[in-house]
């Protein structure tokens, strides 16, 4: 009776409840592959010249599949919901009913919704995937938002047409880029994790419809089968009777192939066969995905006592880690296919794709906290540890489970060889020995994800390592910075409008340029804001290509809220440009960052460079470089008086102060409130420079996984060294700057002027300001020194900053004379 209630009575018709009256139909599809595709560029253009990019393209479409019903009804505790806590009262589970029951869909069951309206080419990759509406078309608010979908203020089919179908199906990754790798062998998917954009009671039920969002982040293990065991098996599953592609079922790690022991998604590659006229589209291979590192593994040794990836309490967003996702499908090896992936030669002359990937996942409930994890013994040993049950959830495979019609439940069968672990994740428990996994027909999935070219390695257009199959990639860049920015945004919250970035941008690619970085990513988020200007004027043709690279990057923060606000900010969109930016220029790179433009960078005592900083680290064996962050502030000298804010006073009588044009940035915020060695506290809002070969993936201010948190027992057992269940990043590893001797960073945030107000009083000398009304006007030190008699300036306004000389007698007149080099070429080329 609980199974069928959560059985929709009348499936929606895809024309009638999806709108999809438009959709294209499917070119004719020949489901045999060729055992040796053939791709003949010539034959492709004279093709797209005959029959005309309509014709050809495969519009992308997202399949939307009904949830699981694989929990009994009403039996979910959701927890304290006002405790803010994650880990305080998490609630407890749904019981799961066990074995795991079939998804018995027909594709006639499926919702489709096609995105062929908005991403027309490769032309418009990334920029255009289907991550949310876009500018001007957001329903919700992404501060201080309180509409929801499962009140009905915001409807999930109407969200699925505009702007993403994930909330409506989300097992779907929320895919904001996709690529190939330089050899042409694996296709890159960077998501984000949907279920963070919101956090809080008024979200609950929202949270919890987006749990699949956590379970693709646990791999699952299947065996391949034939369509005629998978009938025998499953013969209430849908069947066209005459096919005979590749079947899956759920098995346990010793049943599992050997690609198939930690995946989450079929990958089904399709081409176009030029040959035929008019092209028809082929299938060329079929692929299980792979992880870059196993996230159930990260989770477990991130933390000494009990940890789960999520709660039925829906606080989780602490966990930074999560908040990344990348995917991978290895691509076929088939004939000509990966070497056309690699070469780019498969994108045609108008950006045309010639190849295509279904993403399919494949679907299970979550699991629970340490207990449940699902491990090899080479992983973590023989045994899952979790010294403590602090969550209270260490009976869930026992008294958690209600068994599937009826039937008593044995978790190991004498029919079977034992489970490779000793605990854990019982497989056999949960997924029984005859889940097969419908068909890719009757499955949820995004289909017709277009494969485009591998990331340009920005050296040289003559330059062809990158592209060619088997050959080792060469670090080409030691040196390169990410930039996510934007030519206006607002701050979190909306506190504050922000306009200055073009000319911080420009400053700050010639500054970091000058001292030593090799090229700059931006990636550039202004038609999150507007569609009147881009980023794109601002950098070209004033860079060069071999210098700055800029990647179209439209889509919205999810929540602008500030961290504290009980819907905790979640700002997706910079989160997912920085895992974009390491999994694609990573590869070429050997030490990265990801900084924002009023943050710079200064090498230090005996250094001239911060490439020297960085070869410097490199002979010692460090890995990170990890800069605190102080707060500068805006040098009384280069400001002025300002009344054009309410809170500023008349114009008689001005009560605030801006700066003054035509002034660097980095010299007029050469003020730090603290001296060099900056304090222990500052190193919370700490940057990171990182070698990208041991940093696995970076969240805005350090790393959250590296190659020493993924390293298994086994691996440890080969290198002869201790390895245990909690992982902690070494001081040899990560390394704070020596900020006098190494590098410094200045933190150069505007002040705007109404920031400035009442300063007269407020940085008076002797004056004891009250809570939030510091001085954020900054007069320095004589010589730097506080110890002194001196403490005031004649005015009678008190010392309170710290100037880096070496940034002022160095580096600021070379920035001066590089940017006025710099104007004159972008005089010359104007002119001409």
């Amino acid at each position: 009776e609980h199974l069928s209630s959560l059985i929709e009575s009348t499936p929606p018709t895809n024309a009638a409840e999806a709108d999809v009256s438009n959709v294209k139909p499917a070119p004719k599809s020949d489901t045999s592959s060729p055992g040796d595709f053939h791709f003949d560029r010539k034959a492709a253009e004279t093709a797209l010249q005959t029959h005309g990019h309509d014709e050809i393209f495969q519009p992308l479409r997202a399949y939307i599949e009904k949830p699981l019903n694989d929990t009994v009804p009403d039996t979910i505790d959701k927890g304290n919901l006002n405790d803010k806590r994650p880990k305080i009262e998490s609630g407890r589970p749904a019981m799961w009913y066990v074995p795991l029951p079939l998804r018995e869909n027909t594709p006639d069951d499926l919702r489709v919704f096609e995105y062929g309206h908005k991403l027309r080419s490769c032309n418009d990759m990334p920029a255009k995937l289907p991550v949310d509406r876009g500018l001007g078309k957001h329903v919700a608010p992404n501060v201080n938002n309180r509409k929801t979908f499962s009140s009905g203020q915001l409807d999930k089919w109407e969200e699925a047409k505009e702007g993403t179908p994930v909330q409506a199906d989300p097992f779907l990754p929320w895919i904001h880029d996709m690529f190939p790798d330089s050899s042409g062998s694996v296709i890159h998917f960077i998501a984000q994790n949907k279920r963070r954009c919101n956090s809080g009671k008024v979200h609950w039920d929202d949270i919890h419809a987006l749990e699949p969002q956590v379970t693709i982040m646990q791999p699952v293990s299947v065996k391949r089968i034939d369509e005629t065991t998978a009938q025998e098996l499953a013969p209430s599953l849908w069947s066209d009777g005459k096919s005979s592609d590749q079947r899956y079922r759920l098995a346990p790690h010793e049943e599992a192939d050997a690609d198939g022991m930690f995946t989450r998604f079929i990958c089904r590659f399709k081409a176009m066969d030029y040959s035929k006229s008019p092209p028809e589209l082929i299938t060329v291979g079929e692929t299980l995905s792979t992880y870059p590192y196993n996230y159930e593994f990260v989770n477990y040794r991130k933390d000494v006592g009990d940890l789960s990836m999520l709660t039925p309490k829906g606080k989780d967003n602490a966990m930074f880690w999560q908040a990344q996702q990348r995917f991978d499908c290895p691509v076929p090896d088939n004939g000509d296919l990966r070497s056309m992936i690699a070469s780019g030669e498969g994108v045609l002359s108008d950006g045309t794709p010639s190849v295509y990937v279904d993403f399919v996942p494949i679907r299970t409930a979550p699991r629970y906290g340490k207990q449940m994890s699902y491990f090899t013994p080479d992983m973590a040993g023989e045994m899952i540890r979790f010294p403590q049950d602090s969550l209270g959830w260490g009976d869930l495979m026992k008294s958690n489970i209600v068994p599937a019609n009826g039937k008593v439940v044995n978790n190991i069968s004498d029919d079977h060889p034992p489970r490779l672990m000793k605990n854990g994740f019982d497989a056999r428990l949960f997924w029984g020995d005859s889940h097969v996994i419908p068909r890719i027909e009757a499955s949820g999935r995004w289909e017709n994800l277009p494969v485009c070219q591998p990331p340009t390695n920005n050296v040289g257009k003559d330059d062809k390592t990158l592209t060619e199959v088997n050959k080792p990639v060469e670090k080409k860049h030691k040196l390169a910075a990410c930039l996510w920015a934007s030519a206006s945004f607002k701050t979190r919250g909306d506190a504050q409008a922000v306009s200055d970035t073009t000319s911080r941008l420009i400053e700050w690619i010639e500054f970091h340029l000058l001292v030593g970085f090799d090229h700059i990513y931006v990636y550039d988020n202004t038609g999150a804001h507007t569609d009147e200007v881009s980023l794109e004027s601002t950098l070209f043709p004033r860079f060069l290509d071999s210098e700055v690279t800029r990647i179209d990057w439209p889509c919205q923060v999810c929540n602008n809220n500030i961290p504290a606000h009980e819907n905790t900010g979640e700002r997706s969109s910079q989160y997912a440009a920085e895992n974009s930016c390491r999994a694609r220029y990573g590869p070429t790179t050997e030490w990265m960052a990801s900084f924002d433009t009023d943050e710079y960078l200064i090498p230090m005592g005996r250094f001239n460079s911060m490439r020297e900083v960085v070869d410097d680290a490199t002979n010692s064996g460090t890995q990170i470089l990890t800069f605190k962050s102080t707060r500068a502030a805006p040098q009384r000298t280069y400001m002025e008086p300002f009344h054009e804010h309410k809170d500023c006073g008349t114009e008689s009588d001005p009560g605030c102060l801006s700066v003054q044009p035509g002034h660097l940035f980095a010299e007029v915020y050469n003020c730090d409130f603290e001296a060099p060695p900056k304090p222990g506290w500052a190193e919370r809002a700490k940057k990171q420079l990182y070698r990208s070969e041991y940093v696995l993936a970076h969240y805005v201010h350090y790393a959250t996984v590296t190659q020493g948190l993924v390293e298994t027992i086994e691996e440890a057992k080969e290198a002869n060294h201790k390895w245990d269940m909690h992982f902690r990043e070494s001081r040899d590893k990560d390394k704070i700057t020596d900020e006098i001797n190494q590098a410094v960073m200045l933190h150069t945030k505007t002040t705007v002027p109404e920031y400035t107000t009442e300063w007269k009083e407020r940085c008076a000398f002797g004056v004891t300001p009250g809570h939030g009304k510091n001085c954020r006007v900054g007069f320095p030190w004589p010589s730097n020194d506080d110890k002194g008699d001196e403490k005031a300036t004649p005015e009678g306004y008190g010392y309170n900053c710290f100037t880096n000389e070496k940034l002022s007698e160095v580096w600021l007149p070379k920035l001066r004379e590089a940017m006025k080099q710099r104007n004159s070429r972008v005089t010359s080329i104007t002119k001409s």
